[in-house]
């Protein structure tokens, strides 16, 4: 008998300590997974700054330069900032995607641009911004 009540008692500390441990896993993954996607909400709304000041720069270089008596020079920088802008663009969602953990690139819910972009005006609108 008392060796029936050892083996009980063993099984059930062995049963809590699985089930503890589990559980233990669970939450730690779940505070990772909050941590690397309001990490990566920071990242999006700091390259949303980014995308604005860039571009406010470039029309203010481009109006300068027409205001200087230029207007052939703008349109040239324009055409060439754009094309720049554009391939930035792809390479930022690539690497980006690319750098993102693994186990939770669940959490990604865009593959281009303009899904980025959705998903930064979210980010906006969820946190008032």
């Amino acid at each position: 008998m008392n060796e029936s009540l050892l083996l009980v008692a063993f099984l059930a500390f062995a049963a809590g300590f699985i089930v503890k441990t589990l559980l233990t896993g669970l939450k730690a993954f779940s505070l990772s997974a909050n941590f690397v996607q309001n990490t990566g909400f920071q990242s999006l709304m700091l390259l949303g700054t980014a995308v604005y000041k860039i571009s406010y720069i470039d029309q203010l270089c481009a109006m300068t330069l027409e205001k200087m008596g230029k207007p052939e020079d703008a349109k040239k920088m324009r055409l060439e900032l754009q094309e720049q802008f554009e391939d930035w663009k792809v390479e930022v969602v690539e690497d980006y995607i690319q750098s993102y953990p693994v186990a939770y690139k669940w959490q990604l819910e865009f593959n281009d641009w303009k899904g980025l972009m959705g998903e930064l005006t979210d980010i906006y609108k969820e946190r008032k911004v």
